[in-house]
């Protein structure tokens, strides 16, 4: 099999020759998966040289369909009259599959709901950002919970753990546990985040397996919290966002920084859905209910005992949900009970922020204007969390892992009151 690419912007065709067959059907779902992973919205097949087609090329038809029917894209196989169109005729699949130029064509420019207020375009160093109106005079309320200053060298006792009851609108990070009941050998405090009536948790330890709970029916969330910052309100704009150098990542500080300017804000709830191409951060190897040995978790060698550090980017090709706060140091004075629970995101520089990322495989999202909790439901209710992290920014001289980087994605972003 071969397949020739033609690109325009948000539209892809493949032109594909040879045999469709079970052995082939890898290859083709492969390059469809990539045109997705590569921002393409709209994706038209021309199959007129394929000169056989298995129900396994076939199965590679109809899965395309659907990715791209969730993305609110196009999907389309051209009308021939080879052996392909007639296996997509005798089957009852043409109305499903074959490409009508007129309705395509047409979606590509307008697809159905997509008359939004989209109130400007912000083109920055980094990455090129559409600015959708949500509720532009809209506050984020902000508390801060439990002492993160026994983080280095204390340790934390029963009081110390709160239970916060987690609603549809409450965005939250910090470090919790899912328990009724405090104990120190039951209870492994680890990295949290709350988004979308959400909350999941990475428990301490290497082979512990991040876990969530959802609000379903009367149920609500209420994990065991040591310390972080919870938010309520509604985010003021959506900042849809690509990198715009071909091949290019940008970093979570950058995209941070640009979006804050973008808004002119000094302190800011910030969320992402976002496609990596790789992560840095920690997880706790041990809850911080244990005692410090030494004078400080962080000193080395201890510091391996308590954190397990990304040395390099993890989690490349995958999707993330980001929650976090951030403010410039000039706001400090008005902020003082949060700084206590942020850190410089760069050296020299006057950005300070706190924000973990839960992963997910990889998996396209819509365009345009999506909404954030059904967004961030989809991909819990996949049931594939793999983890969730702390993120950092390690831009030591020569060996530091650096920052955490990202091609596309969503960001929501209100300010704080």
């Amino acid at each position: 099999m071969q397949i020739k690419t033609h690109n325009d912007k948000d539209f892809r065709e493949l032109q594909v020759s040879g045999r469709l067959d079970a052995e082939w059907a890898d290859t083709l779902q492969q390059a469809i998966e990539d045109a997705l992973r590569e921002g393409a919205h709209s994706l038209l097949l021309d199959l007129s040289e394929v000169v056989y087609m298995s129900s396994a090329g076939l199965g590679v038809l109809v899965r395309a369909q659907k990715q791209f029917q969730s993305i609110r894209g196009s999907f389309g196989v051209k009308d021939v009259a080879g052996p392909v169109g007639e296996v997509i005729r005798l089957t009852g699949l043409s109305k499903l599959l074959l490409w009508n130029a007129q309705i395509f064509s047409s979606s590509v420019i307008a697809p159905p709901g997509a008359v939004q207020s989209v109130s400007r375009m912000v083109y920055a160093k980094h990455a090129d950002f559409t600015v959708y109106d949500l509720e532009p005079k809209a506050r984020m309320d902000w508390s801060v919970i439990g002492n993160p200053a026994r983080l280095e060298s204390g340790q934390y006792e029963a009081d110390d753990a709160a239970p916060t009851e987690i609603t549809e609108s409450t965005i939250a990070l910090g470090l919790a546990a899912f328990t009724e009941e405090y104990t120190d050998q039951q209870t492994s405090f680890g990295e949290m985040l709350a988004l979308a009536g959400t909350v999941a948790v990475q428990p301490a330890g290497k082979s512990q397996r991040a876990d969530y709970q959802s609000i379903q029916g009367e149920f609500r969330p209420q994990p065991e919290m040591l310390y972080g910052i919870k938010l309520a309100g509604s985010p003021s704009h959506l900042l849809r966002f690509d990198i715009n150098q071909r091949d290019c990542s940008a970093s979570l500080t950058d995209l941070v920084d640009e979006a804050m300017d973008a808004m002119q804000y000094e302190a800011a709830s910030v969320v992402f859905l976002a496609e990596t191409s790789g992560l840095v951060g920690a997880t706790l190897r041990r809850s911080l209910t244990e005692r410090v040995s030494g004078d400080s978790r962080f000193d080395h060698p201890e510091i391996r005992e308590w954190l397990s550090f990304a040395p390099e980017r993890i989690h490349a090709n995958a999707v993330v949900a980001i929650v976090g706060v951030a403010l410039r140091a000039t706001a400090q004075d008005r902020y003082k009970k949060l700084m206590p629970f942020v850190r410089p995101m760069r050296s020299c520089d006057d950005l300070l922020g706190h924000f973990h990322a839960a992963v997910f495989p990889f998996q396209p999202f819509k365009k345009r204007k999506i909404d954030l909790n059904e967004s961030v439901g989809s991909l819990f209710s996949s049931g594939q969390l793999q983890a969730v992290m702390h993120l950092l920014n390690d831009d030591r001289p020569i060996s530091g892992a650096g920052d955490s980087e990202f091609v596309r994605g969503a960001c929501w972003i209100g300010p704080l009151v």
